[in-house]
């Protein structure tokens, strides 16, 4: 997909604040967003598709727990990195990647250990209102699932990519309950990770056609980031981005765009082998 010729496209929260307990087992070793998809780093797969909308700045908020691994991962995807890899390796180089043009910084993320602290975070370091958020655990190797996301609706209206439902998979993701018709609807609720009996109950009252699920792509405006801020200092437990953009929807426009592109999960156990696309 060709990048925008005209100014750059806001720039990018990728939000990587996990310790990775689902794979708790090699987790306390490696982030689990540098797992190798198709070959490499699942975080190497988040820069491209950033840089594949057109923005030229990105922050990774990391976990402090790996924060000894940050100049490395911050040298190898450096604009130029793999020409210089390849260099010394005496291979030929590489062509230029589009994400040479992209600048990503790293940030620790600081605060309560929940998503939408690495939200806040990412925006106070990038200084802007209108951002795009991408969960680096959940990885799409052709780079497109945040382009489709930025093409299908409008500026400043927040956003959100989702799969079609499969019931088999909503225990483990925000099952959004939406209204209207065609690629674009409106969020009108969500359940997060709902069990079996909850499950069949949204399946039962909301009917399939109207439930999605939840994918790690979303827009963030300067109103929905103020309701963020607020609902972090208001909310004694972790405060959680899903459940806090389902609140604002009861009151706002929120657009849920659908896509078929199969993502990676990375926070999901697996044999010892590289993972692929749907895998």
């Amino acid at each position: 997909m060709k990048r925008p010729s005209t100014s750059a496209a806001p720039p990018v929260v990728i939000a990587a604040g996990g310790l990775g307990t689902r794979v708790g087992s090699w987790s306390p070793y490696l982030p689990k967003e540098l797992r190798p998809v198709c070959g490499r780093p699942g975080l190497a797969h988040i820069v491209d598709e950033v840089a594949a909308i057109g923005s030229d700045r990105a922050v990774v908020v990391h976990h402090p727990y790996y924060t000894p691994l940050i100049d490395w991962t911050r040298q190898v995807l450096a604009p130029g990195a793999l020409a210089r890899y390849r260099s010394l390796t005496n291979q030929l180089p590489d062509q230029p990647r589009a994400a040479d043009h992209l600048q990503v910084d790293f940030i620790a993320q600081r605060g309560r250990y929940a998503d939408v602290t690495s939200v806040l975070n990412g925006s106070e370091h990038l200084r802007t209102g209108e951002f795009y958020v991408v969960f680096a655990d959940n990885v799409d190797p052709t780079h497109t699932a945040l382009s489709a996301l930025v093409t299908a609706t409008p500026p400043a209206i927040p956003a959100v990519l989702a799969a079609p439902f499969d019931a088999g998979a909503a225990s483990s993701h925000g099952v959004i309950v939406c209204t209207g018709e065609g690629p674009v609807q409106r969020m009108v609720g969500l359940v997060e990770k709902p069990d079996r009996d909850e499950t069949i109950r949204l399946e039962a009252e909301c009917g399939i056609a109207n439930l999605r699920l939840l994918q790690g792509r979303m827009r963030v405006t300067p109103r929905l980031l103020r309701y963020l801020a607020a609902v972090a200092q208001s909310t004694i437990s972790e405060p959680k981005f899903s459940l806090a953009l389902a609140s604002y929807a009861r009151s706002h426009r929120v657009d849920v765009v659908t896509s078929t592109q199969p993502l990676t999960d990375l926070g999901v156990p697996s044999p010892t082998r590289e993972l692929v696309p749907g895998h």
